[in-house]
């Protein structure tokens, strides 16, 4: 389990960075298409929290099974 918690720490840490960028970039880059690349930014962002979304929801007691060859 101290994998998927690796995992989930650091596709957190991916969304954060992600996130700083775009804000970056839509404020600091006037005029330059800042906000068509900060939406495809935003649209990745939302891609990774719903990777991160599904992490947070599986449930350890049933993937502990499964590896220990119960289900």
């Amino acid at each position: 389990m101290a994998t998927l918690n690796s995992c989930r720490n650091e596709l957190q840490s991916i969304i954060n960075e992600l996130v700083a960028i775009e804000d970056g970039v839509r404020y600091d880059f006037k005029g330059i298409g800042q906000n068509f690349c900060a939406d495809s930014l935003d649209t990745i962002i939302n891609k990774y929290r719903y990777v991160l979304k599904r992490l947070n929801n599986v449930d350890t007691n049933r993937l502990a099974d499964f590896i220990n060859g119960e289900d």
